[in-house]
């Protein structure tokens, strides 16, 4: 189906495809102006309207593909952007690099975890919105060594930002980190987890450049210590304990996100269990911390989630929660950093049916993006200043205080309204989201009484 697609707008000379308002446009290569794309006898139409009823039933603004030359680049520019939310501010869209299947998955993940960024920022109380990237890449590891050679790509990234005028912000995700938001600042200014300047990017020809002023970093750790507090605020509300000591955490995924909590629980006294898929990430991991590796391959990790624990962090891939694998877990909480977690939400109901805590990841992980957060200003018209200060104890503070307030509450009214704590954070993120909307809806309309 991938093909077809991409080989149909290569075809037709159409550089991208939008849908928003249920209406499709095109954009042919090196026209500026949006015209309707004809659908009778489309080989698209059917995949476009599956993914309209998915943006209606999701609640989706904007939605554009992507298949368009880059200058100064062989392969063309293959990728989708989705803008879930804008009404708490502009949409913080990640850039995840991926080598996708089919276009369905592409469209699967980019509206699940646009909707996912949009509840995580409502439900931390932030003047963000939600959106997400997804770029078709055969080797997105080269996004990930930040090699010279995709510096064009990561340009033309930034070129397509710097197009919303600040109503999307541009943020790593897979396959994406700090050094590749500094290439794509070269376009762009709405750009936030930058590098701190006190560290140097390398870039062409064997130089390096120094990050951002007031840059916020890495938001790894951030998301990391959002999980731990969130652990310790899960483990008093089953069992009154205060500490994690002797408490067993396994962890599947031992990248960034994965080796920062590795870091908060070992000074816990937490006892430490480890799968990756990654041979020499888990190597890495045994020298430097007291982690006992259950799985060092992909063979491993597919069963491990059987594993009897305490608490089970999922911190790699999306949608490992699903009801095939929930039958066999052995553990009391579910917490870890990893996006949309859930295979499905009726999946929350499942965990909550079989006495499992899961605490859900818009909250556990929130920390990442309180932190990036950290890097925007808006005015009261909604207009975002980039990097004007960075205060890491502030960021600490605020996810503290969201933790002990926002989850606690949470967990409380989940188990008076015999609820899953999913289903109530889920809630009260698209109720403050829709209420927005409808104000937002307001403002637009009597500002066109105006006219």
């Amino acid at each position: 189906m991938r093909a077809s697609v991409y080989q149909y707008m290569h075809h037709q000379g159409i550089g991208r495809i939008k849908i928003a308002q249920s209406t499709a446009l095109m954009l042919r290569i090196g026209s500026k102006t949006w015209e309707r794309l004809p659908l009778d006898g489309n080989p698209l139409y059917g995949f476009l309207l599956l993914t309209d009823l998915l943006l209606a039933q999701m609640g989706h603004e904007e939605f554009v593909i992507y298949c368009e030359p880059i200058a100064n680049f062989k392969a063309p520019f293959c990728g989708m952007l989705a803008i879930c939310s804008r009404d708490l501010g502009p949409a913080v869209c990640g850039i995840r690099v991926n080598s996708y299947d089919t276009e369905e998955d592409m469209v699967e993940d980019v509206l699940m975890i646009s909707r996912s960024v949009a509840r995580k920022a409502s439900i931390a109380g932030l003047n963000l919105g939600g959106g997400h990237f997804v770029i078709d890449w055969d080797r997105p590891q080269d996004f990930g060594s930040n090699l010279a050679s995709i510096f064009p790509v990561l340009e033309h990234i930034g070129t397509i930002i710097d197009e919303y005028d600040g109503k999307i912000i541009g943020a790593p995700d897979m396959h994406t980190h700090l050094d590749t938001m500094h290439i794509v600042q070269r376009k762009t200014q709405h750009v936030i987890c930058n590098t701190s300047f006190r560290h140097f990017v390398r870039v062409e020809n064997g130089l390096e450049e120094p990050g951002s002023m007031h840059g916020s970093g890495d938001p790894s750790s951030f998301a990391a210590y959002s999980a731990y507090r969130s652990m310790l605020k899960a483990l008093k509300f089953l069992d009154g304990r205060d500490s994690l000591s002797g408490v067993r955490v396994l962890i599947i995924g031992l990248g960034r996100t994965g080796l920062a909590l590795v870091d908060y629980l070992t000074k816990a006294g937490a006892e430490i269990y480890g799968a990756d898929v990654d041979e020499s990430t888990c190597q890495i991991m045994e020298e430097l911390y007291p982690v006992r590796i259950l799985a060092r391959n992909a063979e491993q990790v597919a069963g491990i989630h059987k594993f009897p624990c305490d608490i089970l962090a999922p911190c790699a891939m999306g949608q490992m929660l699903s009801d095939k694998r929930i039958k066999d877990f052995q553990c009391k909480i579910i917490c870890g950093t990893a996006n949309h977690q859930l295979n499905t939400d009726k999946d929350a109901i499942l965990l909550q049916d079989r006495g499992i805590l899961y605490i859900p990841d818009i909250l556990a992980n929130c920390g990442g993006l309180i932190n990036a957060s950290a890097e925007v200003r808006c005015d009261e018209n909604g207009k975002p200043f980039y990097r004007e200060q960075y205060d890491e104890k502030a960021v600490k503070i605020r996810i503290d205080t969201l933790i002990d307030s926002t989850l606690e509450d949470i967990l409380k009214v989940a188990k008076e309204q015999n609820l899953s704590p999913h289903e109530v954070a889920i809630a009260r993120a698209d109720m403050r989201l829709s209420g927005q909307r409808k104000e937002r809806w307001i403002r637009a309309y009597e500002a066109s009484r105006k006219r």
